[in-house]
């Protein structure tokens, strides 16, 4: 708009400045006919008069009658000079008016536009000076054209994004506090009984074999805050984003036979019947160590809820757009108000057991869903649980 009004004015002032240089140039254009026609007049009634002298006669202002007459001229016979003269000055003055007009308006124009520059810029300023001070509740209602109006969209669009980190750098504060909350309560529980049963220990009254067995207990505690900080070690990997996930190709066949093998020993203890299938050909992209470390968790998790001589079904297939495994248990099931909470960090539902820190499905979800893939999960109270992951292609 400014430019436009700017160019407009521009122009009109360019327009009235070439009209006037073309009323100049009629005026002279005719006053020189004019005075031509008059000596041509004179010269044929007096061939030997002197020209300089009478054209200075007829361009002076003032006319001497006894030298007009002299030619057989008649000073009314020039008043049509002097009305040319007369339009020429009458046209001059309008074209000026009408130039110093628009001279006012460009004026006037550019001191409203740097009035209202200076506002919008106090304005933005005010705004960078709420942002320092932590103010982030900002709101821009203009959209106008301009370098300041744009300028203030992008101080808007910087406001919710710095708004947004802040709300996020206080969430994540808050959930760092709540992990290191949980992470100390984790960790104090098997030391005090560490700390139980070597107090126990010094009972010199004690036999071998109740030794035995606290000895037991407190490798069984000191291995169990040890998985406890490998664990937390790999969820702070991936929370930093410092975990490069590879791109290899995986055999689903081969990493369930890989997990189940490194899981023997607990379902040799339920004698727990395991169930899969799938072709041998089913793959997926991703990295396997973190691949293994996940799927081994989710099972370790069926295993732990279910009871003896039950059956564990492991499925695994995929198609065009995605490798699917569902690995599905007979055990309790999960209760409606715990299923928005089981991929939760070290959430314990009722039924979990002592050595359950509530990491590996937290971990699990997390490694699935940076490697490319997700997990959900069905659950029905009494009847088991089936965890479903897709990796999409």
């Amino acid at each position: 708009m400014k430019k436009l009004l700017f160019f407009s004015c521009f122009f009109i002032i360019l327009l009235v400045g070439f009209i006037t240089y073309k009323d100049y140039y009629n005026y002279k254009t005719l006053s020189n006919q004019f005075v031509i026609s008059v000596v041509n007049e004179v010269k044929k009634e007096y061939p030997d008069f002197d020209e300089s002298k009478l054209i200075k006669v007829i361009n002076q202002d003032n006319y001497s009658n006894s030298i007009v007459n002299d030619y057989g001229l008649d000073s009314n016979d020039l008043t049509i000079l002097k009305s040319y003269e007369e339009n020429y000055k009458k046209s001059m003055y309008i074209n000026l008016c009408i130039i110093i007009v628009f001279l006012l308006i460009i004026l006037m124009f550019y001191y409203f536009i740097r009035n209202r520059e200076k506002r919008q810029l106090n304005k933005i300023i005010n705004y960078i000076r709420k942002i320092n001070n932590g103010i982030y509740d900002l709101k821009i209602e203009e959209n106008k054209e301009g370098i300041y109006s744009i300028l203030e969209n992008e101080i808007y669009t910087t406001t919710i994004m710095l708004k947004e980190q802040n709300e996020q750098s206080l969430k994540d504060k808050n959930d760092l506090k709540e992990s290191l909350e949980n992470i100390s309560h984790q960790i104090k529980t098997p030391l005090t009984s560490i700390m139980l049963l070597v107090d126990n220990l010094n009972d010199t009254n004690m036999d071998n074999k109740m030794r035995k067995e606290f000895i037991d207990d407190i490798k069984l505690q000191v291995d169990n805050i040890n998985n406890l900080i490998i664990n937390l070690l790999k969820i702070s990997k991936l929370d930093a984003n410092v975990v490069k996930f590879k791109k290899e190709s995986i055999n689903v066949k081969k990493l369930v036979l890989d997990c189940l093998k490194y899981l023997d020993i607990l379902i040799d203890l339920k004698n727990l019947n395991i169930n899969v299938s799938g072709a041998n050909n089913v793959s997926f992209s991703g990295d396997y160590k973190w691949e293994f470390e996940a799927i081994c968790n989710i099972i370790k998790n069926c295993i732990e809820y279910s009871e003896e001589n039950k059956n564990i079904f492991i499925n695994f297939a995929e198609n065009n757009c995605y490798t699917k495994i569902i690995i599905e248990d007979q055990g309790p099931g999960i209760d409606e108000y715990e299923k928005k909470k089981i991929f939760s960090r070290f959430y314990q539902g009722k039924n979990s057991f002592d050595n359950n820190f509530g990491i590996g499905l937290a971990l699990a979800k997390e490694i699935i869903n940076k490697d490319g893939g997700n997990i959900t999960f069905k659950s029905i109270k009494n009847s088991g649980t089936k965890f479903i992951i897709k990796y999409y292609k």
